[in-house]
């Protein structure tokens, strides 16, 4: 079996996670800030229904999609550390601690687009629960950019201004934390800065996983590790 082909192939789940994450937010249509008014929240959710849904599935098969990339980047993690798997480690429960409450945030949504007619104004909440849910998210997603940037910095695993990149974007993430305990639009708007950072760094970091499968520089550490 040619692992090369396969790690190649998974890096590609990079590009059709930020793609699926981008149509599903254009299909749900511009949201709200989470300190507009009840009546507003409650007509968007109206107006966008099936949006709201179809962004749901599109979410989870996103999630789905950078788990199979991670497969790839935690390899190239592996080698770059020398099989000790700290930072891998540390990047893999950021990931899936940030995908969770991802879907959480967004199946809140959903559940209200299924029921809207019956949520009515207390819409508004759940909107809010959506938005510190997925504000909190944050915490798993600086963790894993933190984590995998820092293994770049060190060891060039992969190019330096890709670490800055994803540190950059960390740092929008940790200030669009904030989110999950304000209901600031402000604060909303550093979250979304960090979601565009991020999905330039993911496809950054698929063309080099694309480029440079890991397979292909086990050989080069293992034996300079041998060497040292």
């Amino acid at each position: 079996m040619d692992d090369t082909r396969w790690e190649k192939y998974a890096a590609l789940g990079g590009v059709a996670f930020v793609v699926l994450n981008f149509v599903g937010a254009a299909l749900a249509g511009k949201p709200p800030a989470p300190d507009d008014s009840d009546e507003k929240i409650a007509e968007w959710f109206a107006d966008h229904t099936g949006g709201i849904q179809a962004s749901q599935f599109l979410g989870l098969l996103s999630v789905i999609a950078l788990l199979w990339w991670f497969g790839s980047l935690w390899r190239k993690m592996a080698v770059a550390e020398g099989g000790r798997h700290r930072l891998s480690i540390v990047a893999a429960l950021g990931l899936v601690f940030s995908g969770v409450l991802f879907l959480a945030a967004n199946g809140v949504l959903s559940a209200v687009a299924l029921r809207v007619d019956d949520v009515g104004t207390s819409a508004g909440f759940f909107y809010t629960l959506s938005s510190v849910l997925l504000s909190s998210s944050a915490a798993g997603i600086v963790t894993f950019l933190a984590a995998v940037s820092v293994l770049a910095l060190r060891t060039r695993f992969l190019p330096q201004w890709v670490g800055y990149v994803g540190l950059l974007a960390a740092l929008l993430f940790l200030v669009g934390g904030i989110g999950s305990a304000s209901d600031s639009g402000a604060i909303m708007a550093f979250g979304f800065m960090g979601w565009i950072v991020w999905s330039i760094w993911t496809l950054a970091v698929s063309y080099e996983l694309w480029k440079r499968p890991a397979t292909a520089t086990v050989p080069v550490v293992a034996a300079t590790q041998i060497a040292a």
